[in-house]
């Protein structure tokens, strides 16, 4: 699954009125940890792009 479409399942799930705020705030964590996730792959996909066209003379 991408971060972005398990970010959107987490929030949804955060938006349910029986969730608790111990589930709230699990799910908050989870949601900045695949954040940070999909800013490294980001950062990564950004530097192979960076260097594969510095080898192009």
């Amino acid at each position: 699954m991408e971060y972005a479409k398990a970010i959107d399942v987490l929030k949804s799930l955060a938006e349910k009125p029986d969730t608790n705020a111990d589930e709230k705030e699990a799910i908050s964590t989870a949601v900045g940890v695949l954040s940070l996730g999909a800013m490294a792959l980001s950062r990564v996909k950004e530097k192979k792009a960076k260097r594969e066209q510095s080898m192009e003379w």
